[in-house]
């Protein structure tokens, strides 16, 4: 089984969110990726898959400080040796493809061939309002999938042109008369550029493994059967979770790839996404779901998840969206997940910050040493 972290990046502790505009302060946000930095280490010592990081802007309020999560991903790559590095996902209508293509081979490159791409049409309003505002009037699953269309060529494709509803790669009239270039018929007729070629290709072949978060229902299923994206969903009722895997492994067929529900590969799959709160005691484990609330109650239910309405701790636990209590105990869930639903990879939300440095590097090594050892020999 693979077994993915999961983080926001809040820069501020359970009892001061919600108190002040935390973002902006530079300090906590440096405190916040020092301690981001030992617990990627202490994940990739200990068997984790991947760390995963969300693309949030202005959020001043200080629960999601990560404006570039490729840069931040390269960064922990330093630091590591084995676990892969992502993101769920790079807010793609709020980017130039050209320039997120290109940000993303680097970063494949930088992390030597550890990079996940996870990809999002959904953005915030504030984000999507601010750093979109060229594209205002247009749909962001239009924009999401024709922004993927150049990207796709951008990785894959030598020399090439596109001619899409938004944009047009190269625009016409861009003149180019250099005489290596025009030896060399790199996209250049008569001294007019005529196509490009992006540099440099991904390191991984044809590009890093993609994942997606299920929202906007069957169109976002379709497309990532489509294209061999990871679909993570956060359902947490079985039918639901059944229907989700059983209408993305029915699109991947007609699109010609085959899923194995039971086996994740890097070109698609179903993945489960859940909190996480294991510790030696059931009493310790009740303490670090109970600080990752404010994150939970006070930020996620604010954009309307969970209905709307605040959760309390027993109720995600209850529901299944937490997963809590000894390593044992927390391992029986696991497997029961497994058992159920045919899935073996599961991101757990990190909520770092919120829930305390020890907390966190406990929760870290107790599910990494006592739980995916056991469950994913080497």
């Amino acid at each position: 089984m693979k077994f993915s972290l999961f983080y926001p990046v809040t820069v501020g502790s359970a009892d001061r969110l919600g108190t002040g505009l935390l973002g902006l302060e530079p300090q906590l946000y440096g405190s916040a990726i020092a301690e981001l930095r030992e617990q990627a280490v202490a994940a990739d010592e200990t068997g984790w898959h991947s760390l995963m990081l969300a693309e949030r802007h202005f959020e001043v309020e200080g629960y999601q400080v990560t404006p570039n999560p490729l840069l931040l991903n390269v960064y922990l790559a330093q630091h590591t040796a084995r676990l892969r590095h992502g993101q769920l996902g790079l807010a793609v209508p709020t980017w130039n493809p050209l320039r997120l293509a290109e940000d993303i081979a680097v970063a494949d490159h930088l992390t030597g061939g550890r990079l996940d791409v996870g990809l999002s049409h959904a953005v915030p309003a504030r984000a999507g309002g601010v750093l979109g505002q060229h594209h205002r009037g247009a749909e962001n699953r239009e924009i999401f999938e024709e922004w993927f269309e150049v990207m796709r060529m951008a990785w894959t494709e030598e020399l090439w042109s596109y001619e899409g509803a938004h944009i047009q790669v190269p625009p016409p009239g861009i003149a180019w008369r250099h005489p290596v270039s025009e030896r060399l018929g790199a996209g250049v007729e008569d001294g007019a550029l005529t196509r490009i070629g992006t540099v440099p290709r991904p390191l991984q072949s044809p590009h890093p493994p993609l994942y997606t978060v299920l929202t906007g229902g069957d169109e976002t299923v379709e497309w990532a059967a489509r294209v061999g994206s990871t679909l993570v969903t956060t359902a947490t009722e079985p039918g639901r979770i059944r229907r989700v895997a059983e209408t993305y492994a029915e699109a991947a067929n007609r699109h010609g790839r085959n899923v194995y529900l039971n086996r994740w590969e890097p070109g698609g799959g179903i993945a489960l996404c859940r909190f996480l709160a294991v510790a030696p005691t059931h009493e310790e484990a009740l303490r670090t779901g109970r600080q990752a609330l404010p994150y939970v109650r006070d930020w996620l239910a604010g954009f309307g998840l969970f209905d709307g309405r605040p959760r309390t701790l027993d109720e995600l636990v209850a529901d299944g969206a937490m997963l809590l209590g000894t390593p044992e105990r927390v391992g029986e869930q696991v497997r029961c997940l497994a058992d159920e639903h045919g899935i073996d990879h599961l991101i757990f939300v990190a909520c770092t910050g919120s829930a305390d440095h020890g907390r966190m590097l406990e929760t870290i090594a107790a599910f990494g040493e006592e739980i995916i050892g056991r469950l994913s020999p080497a």
